[in-house]
């Protein structure tokens, strides 16, 4: 038995060898590309494997380094992942830095910390990812160095908790030449003058991402940008105001609670749209801006306002989807939307509400329905009467429906059955319409 546990022993030690040999026959280039997709812990640890191994890691344009939850507890533990980080940052020989990613807690010096973010910023880093994890006995926000600010190869900045975000005085400057993304996730930005200072200095901003749930403060967010093509918004449940001039804009993701939301300018490049507001949404504002969008995703509760039959609205030409939760008065609100959309082709809808509102039809069958809708998708489908009415105003009208899919929401198999049989009945204005229910 022993001996033959030593040979299963010495297969199993063969196998990994040869694991091994293999990896270590690739080009020096190609190792240090794997490598990169690594912790630059585990990176750092494959130095022990051969003399040959051992120099990859201070050569790596990556670096992905994150603390233990020990740090915070353990004062050893802390000291060593201190001294492993500046022996990292110290013994890194690569031309310039693609990535630093950062993932600590705030309970490190403020010079150590700005150390090793500057040193990262002297190597020409092209990406910053830095995220600070709030911890039950350290409530503080870290302050960035302003180097970090002035970053003239920074092309990518993404933060995250408990990071200060603050400019106070004239002597504050930020001047980002080269950055094309930023992402701020839950940061604590002091007052609108510092988000105004930040936002500004981006010279060719592309993508920004923004959420906050800070409720302890009001702030006016201004996105004047003619760069940015890119903007998501995540506002929780803040009573932050957003005012939006961004005439390139292309992609424009909306999803906040009680805000107030202004556009300057028109959005004639939007391509697509999604607007999620708890609140209610201003529809009438919203149709003159979004009027240019080839796919819109439309959400609320509630929409603040009745929709003004007879009023002059611009035509959704481009638009070839539309995703809407019915609210009240959702259904007034999609049939408008069909009127003014000739060119849709596809119609997600999703009721929200249990009370069994009215569907009034449009006074003319739009030329979406009889033309051009081949797709629609009804979701959370509940058999109210409501819902009936708008299948089969569909059915009977869509003349080149393909497909009418109809997900429902814990209905038994004999309901489910009952509400495919009544809808057999219906006029069916398309021939090759194939409707199932999930």
């Amino acid at each position: 038995m022993m001996m033959a546990k030593n040979s299963v022993d010495q297969t199993s030690k063969h196998q990994r060898e040869n694991r091994i040999d293999k990896i270590s026959k690739l080009p020096d280039e190609l190792i240090e590309q794997i490598l990169c997709f690594l912790p630059t812990k585990d990176a750092v640890a494959t130095s022990i494997l051969s003399k040959r191994w051992y120099p990859f890691w201070t050569k790596l344009p990556v670096l992905r380094l994150q603390d233990s939850i020990h740090c915070e507890t353990r004062r050893q533990t802390m000291i060593k992942f201190k001294q492993f980080v500046s022996r990292v940052l110290r013994r890194n020989k690569a031309v310039s830095l693609h990535k630093f990613h950062l993932n600590c807690r705030p309970i490190y010096e403020r010079r150590c910390f700005n150390t090793w973010v500057c040193s990262a910023i002297n190597k020409g880093v092209q990406e910053i990812e830095i995220s600070i994890s709030t911890t039950p006995k350290h409530h503080n926000f870290l302050r960035l160095p302003c180097q970090i600010f002035k970053a003239e190869k920074l092309k990518f900045l993404k933060l995250s908790g408990r990071i200060l975000i603050d400019f106070p005085g004239e002597s504050s400057s930020v001047c980002f030449p080269s950055l094309k993304t930023l992402h701020l996730f839950y940061v604590n930005i002091a007052n609108e003058e510092s988000f105004g200072k930040l936002f500004s200095g981006c010279l060719v901003l592309e993508t920004l991402i923004l959420e906050t749930d800070d409720q302890e403060k009001t702030l006016n967010f201004k996105i004047w940008s003619s760069t940015l093509k890119s903007l998501s918004i995540n506002f929780r449940y803040s009573e932050h105001k957003l005012e939006i001039n961004a005439p390139a804009l292309e992609y424009l993701n909306l999803e906040e609670y009680y805000h107030q939301v202004s556009f300057i300018g028109n959005l004639s490049n939007l391509i697509e749209a999604k607007i999620n507001f708890n609140h209610g949404i201003r529809l009438n504002h919203l149709i003159r801006v979004l009027y240019n969008v080839k796919f819109l995703s439309l959400a609320s509760y509630w929409y603040s306002e009745q929709v003004p039959h007879g009023y002059a609205y611009p035509l959704f030409l481009n638009l070839v989807q539309l995703e809407i939760l019915v609210g009240l008065p959702g259904w007034d609100v999609l049939s408008h939307l069909l009127t003014l959309s000739d060119n849709l082709a596809i119609l997600v809808v999703e009721n929200n509400s249990t009370i069994d509102s009215r569907w009034t039809q449009p006074e003319h069958v739009p030329k979406c329905v009889s033309s051009h809708l081949t797709t629609v998708s009804f979701k959370v489908f509940q058999g109210l009467t409501s819902e009936m009415e708008v299948i089969e105003y569909l059915l009977k009208n869509a003349k080149v429906l393909k497909t009418m899919q109809i997900c429902t929401l814990d209905m038994s198999p004999d309901s489910k059955s009952f509400t495919l049989n009544k809808l057999s009945e219906f006029p069916w204005g398309s021939r090759t319409c194939q409707v199932a229910i999930q």
